[in-house]
């Protein structure tokens, strides 16, 4: 008969052995949005889906402030960008839920990464990243407040040392973007799974049109994953899609719905406009994307 230590014992390295199994079957999705609406617009219901996961870790990281070229002014027009993101991920993390009702906050905290503070935040599952790079308009060539950088002309290395428009960090070149990318991704999957990355078709036949920060927000994802392990891209067709038949329908339909109604909602309270309009709205209901398996 074993004595009560070593049946402690027993359960101890059981415990560790499931626990280590967890973590390394955890797969990490990572929603990739060059403005803080992009996903709500074009990647979802599948953000909706990957929370409905528990054992996978959700990230959702905004690559530019989408401030349109007004900085930090304009009544904060990237504060209110940003809120409606928020309001969006806590609708659906929220909508989740059964009976009883789990109470979330919105966890904040600061993390160095590369020498580059970051802002971390956490609302159940979801976790959030807003890098605040400048907003390059639509073709690439950045604006007056931000001296015309875009990160089209930083990843061509037609540009140097970028910063946020909050000034919080600068980043010296596309290197030093995407290791601090690569080093923040890793620190948080923490697995040997799966890392799903989910971006814009770069494909211009495809996905035709498309803004240069989506563009090229992709194109540093694309790089930086390339020697990272069992890794798949999730490449999206964005702002062609509202000439394309509707494939989102039900219940899928309502979340994409809502979640675009929270990003609206977070806009106009800040005094914006809420963008909830027939342009905008087009989008809803329509998703294309196409999964590939880097070599």
């Amino acid at each position: 008969m074993k004595s009560p230590m070593t049946i402690l014992l027993i359960m101890s390295m059981c415990l560790s052995f499931f626990c280590l199994n967890d973590l390394q079957a955890q797969e990490t999705d990572v929603y990739v949005s060059a403005h803080p609406d992009d996903w709500q617009l074009f990647m979802n219901p599948n953000a909706y889906k990957s929370l409905q996961d528990s054992a996978r870790r959700v990230i959702f990281l905004h690559t530019t402030a989408g401030d349109a070229g007004q900085g930090t002014g304009f009544n904060t027009y990237y504060k209110a960008r940003e809120e409606g993101s928020l309001r969006a991920i806590r609708f659906l993390v929220n909508s989740l839920e059964t009976w009883p009702p789990q109470k979330h906050q919105l966890i904040e905290s600061e993390l160095t990464v590369n020498g580059h503070p970051l802002q971390r935040m956490q609302y159940g599952r979801a976790i959030i990243y807003f890098l605040r790079l400048p907003d390059g308009n639509l073709e690439g060539p950045g604006y007056p407040v931000h001296a015309n950088k875009s990160i089209e002309k930083f990843i061509k290395g037609e540009v140097k040392n970028i910063h946020t428009i909050d000034s919080s960090t600068i980043f010296k070149d596309a290197n030093d973007l995407r290791t601090t990318l690569r080093t923040l991704i890793l620190k948080e999957h923490q697995s040997e799974a799966t890392i799903r990355f989910h971006i814009a078709e770069t494909d211009t036949i495809r996905n035709p049109g498309d803004h240069s920060d989506h563009r090229y927000s992709s194109y540093l994802i694309q790089k930086m994953s390339s020697n990272l392990n069992r890794v798949e891209l999730v490449l999206y067709e964005e702002y062609s899609t509202n000439q394309k038949p509707q494939n989102v329908f039900e219940d899928d339909y309502l979340i994409s719905a809502g979640t675009w109604g929270a990003t609206a909602s977070g806009l106009s309270d800040y005094g914006h406009y809420g963008t909830w309009d027939k342009g905008h709205n087009s989008w809803i209901g329509r998703q294309y994307f196409r999964i590939l398996i880097p070599d």
